[in-house]
């Protein structure tokens, strides 16, 4: 297996912070939105900000990029989220191999419990707070919050072309950057990075989606994930995206995001029926 970088164009342009900018008839954004500093690294994201009244859903966007840089910007799928209801915090995060494991979960965290206290600002419901990644992205949701300890507790996670189990790949350099040890040596390292291990009775309800021709984080990756969350009892559902692989899955995947925005809202109804 080669767990390596997928390659899309880079769309995040850095501008001022806080600057309020008109984004469509159907949302506005906050651009460049600090939730935490790291010595003098500041770590923000864009906050799309739905035009309806009342308390609105949120999600917090993870972007992928091998955990070493940001190759997939998660534009496209926070503007649907946006269009759709939610408000979309789309986030960065310290990158490896100058940051290691476990930083970019620490920022992960950082940025749901920053959205979650600043719920009242944003008329965010603190209760219908949930989370969304792609690849690495989606390993590091699924991490930070399978198992939280603290609020926000998610109510569901989308997952998109998940490194589910790290040990997978014993010579992947990306894995490396991100652990720091390889997994010769360091296996309980591996095994506590992989979000397989972390599912727990507790664990929210999972969307999980994959290319069906993914050749850089192999299907069955997904099958291994949904087992796990099925053995617990989580609600989970998966998506096969026929004919794609791993770039072009996230890029071209509308009906698997539409389906995980559907199974997102559904959570929500399932919540207040229990």
């Amino acid at each position: 297996m080669k767990l390596i970088i997928f390659s899309v164009a880079t769309l995040f342009v850095v501008a001022c912070a806080g600057t309020k900018l008109k984004g469509s008839s159907d949302y506005s954004y906050v651009q460049g939105l600090s939730y935490k500093t790291v010595n003098t690294q500041s770590l923000g994201g864009d906050l799309y900000i739905p035009n309806t009244s009342g308390l609105k859903p949120a999600v917090v966007v993870v972007h992928g990029g091998g955990w070493t840089n940001r190759s997939g910007d998660m534009g496209g799928i926070s503007r649907r989220l946006a269009k759709a209801g939610f408000v979309v915090f789309n986030i960065t995060y310290r990158l490896a191999p100058e940051h290691r494991h476990p930083a970019q979960i620490e920022d992960v965290s950082a940025a749901l419990e920053w959205l979650y206290s600043h719920a009242g600002k944003y008329q965010i419901d603190q209760q219908r707070i949930s989370g969304w990644g792609y690849s690495a992205g989606a390993h590091l949701i699924l991490m930070a919050g399978l198992n939280r300890q603290q609020p926000p507790y998610l109510s569901s996670i989308v997952a998109g072309g998940t490194p589910a189990d790290l040990t997978a790949w014993p010579n992947s350099p990306l894995v490396l950057k991100l652990i720091g040890e390889p997994m010769s040596e360091a296996k309980a390292a591996w095994q506590n990075a992989s979000p397989v291990n972390h599912v727990s009775s507790n664990s929210p309800p999972v969307f999980l989606y994959h290319g069906q021709w993914d050749t850089l984080v192999e299907i069955e990756q997904m099958t291994m994930m949904e087992s796990a969350l099925a053995e617990k009892n989580i609600p989970v559902e998966s998506y096969t995206v026929k004919f794609l692989g791993h770039v072009a899955t996230y890029a071209l995947a509308g009906g698997a995001e539409q389906r995980g925005i559907e199974f997102t809202k559904a959570q929500f109804s399932n919540a207040l029926k229990n």
